[in-house]
């Protein structure tokens, strides 16, 4: 069971230390938040105790001669206006806390609550073609760009579209940064950045300022696009790629997995074709992401149904059997049984425990 206040009384000055130990990474920071009751007990410790808990030579070599100088990036906390958050907080994301190997603080600028709403995470190709760029305009739709929080890593490609989307909609979008917030990188992304920030969104990430990005730190960053939103779209990548990384967390995680099909003579589709083969959601239609965030009223997708549908729910004001249907609606049993599948597939119709045809309420 995840301890309650493992951080309390521990300085900001002590998480930065803490967190540029490469050696202790989330999963070790996890397993020893489950053995012991705070952080300050498992830092009072000592080297001996560290050895006693199983951490490995280089960790207790990290944490004996963890920095004990941090006030160049206390400094920067204040004047980037850079705000740190731990687990134990009420305002840390609420889905990313039930995850594994959830972050045990953030740094953040901008406004973190946001992280409470609903959310998507955004992934794709830094190499888009021009099929992925309208794929992100056509199925991010402006309902839902301006409703849910849009979660993606700042990048080239995917990453920037979405946020861009998000921005032009009026909504708001979080950016997840794999190096501190006092340097954002890419660097031609500060203005999308600043951006983001005043419109109401907001850039998080694990490491404080002076941490620079390094290439293994992009797939750790990626557990947190997984865990910030319960729904992940891969737009466009690689089979051995960033992306799909983020994937297999969504996966491990319970989280729900869309992909937009790709060109199957472009390299850069493998990766989501991949993914729908192996039982990602295929995304083809604006509507389903709507229909999954409950952005579109019932009466609204009745209003799309064809007459034959119309009929059939028309007729069902009352539960009825499919051959009081048949006789209501003076259709063949084939063609109603696949019109009541229609409507079952749109979640307007179901059976009862009688096995009677009921509208959904």
């Amino acid at each position: 069971m995840a301890k309650k206040a493992w951080l309390k009384g521990i300085t900001p000055a002590e998480i930065i230390a803490l967190g540029v130990l490469q050696p202790l990474g989330p999963i070790s920071w996890n397993r020893l938040r489950a053995k012991v009751p705070s952080c300050r007990e498992l830092l009072d410790m000592g080297e001996m105790g560290w050895r006693e808990l199983g951490l490995a030579n280089g960790q207790v070599d990290a944490l004996v001669n963890r920095p004990t100088n941090t006030s160049a990036s206390e400094r920067l906390l204040k004047s980037k206006n850079i705000q740190l958050i731990t687990i134990d907080d009420p305002n840390y994301p609420p889905l990313l806390k039930e995850i594994p190997d959830p972050p045990l603080w953030l740094y953040h600028r901008g406004d973190i609550k946001i992280a409470h709403q609903k959310a998507l995470s955004v992934v794709g190709t830094r190499k888009p073609s021009s099929y992925a760029l309208a794929a992100v305009k056509t199925l991010l739709s402006d309902k839902l760009a301006s409703k849910i929080v849009i979660a993606s890593g700042l990048a080239y490609g995917i990453d920037k579209t979405a946020h861009e989307r998000s921005l032009e909609c009026h909504g708001k979008t979080i950016a997840v940064l794999a190096g501190g917030l006092d340097s954002i990188y890419p660097t031609d992304h500060f203005r999308l950045s600043d951006k983001i920030v005043e419109n109401g969104g907001a850039l998080i990430s694990e490491y404080p300022p002076l941490d620079r990005p390094a290439p293994w730190k992009f797939p750790v960053r990626n557990r947190i696009l997984a865990g910030l939103a319960p729904a992940t779209v891969v737009i466009e990548a690689k089979i051995k790629s960033g992306s799909l990384t983020t994937a297999k967390s969504v996966i491990d995680y319970n989280r729900d997995l869309f992909a937009v099909p790709g060109d199957i003579t472009r390299h850069q589709a493998e990766g989501t074709n991949f993914l729908i083969k192996k039982g990602a959601m295929l995304l083809d239609d604006a509507e389903q992401l709507d229909d999954y965030y409950g952005l579109r009223s019932k009466r609204s997708v009745t209003e799309d149904l064809t007459v034959e549908l119309k009929t059939v729910v028309k007729n069902l004001s009352e539960p009825l059997t499919i051959d009081q249907l048949i006789e209501l609606t003076s259709q063949p049993v084939e063609t109603l049984l696949a019109l009541v599948t229609q409507l079952e597939l749109l979640e307007l119709v179901h059976q009862d425990d009688a096995g009677k045809y009921c509208l959904k309420k």
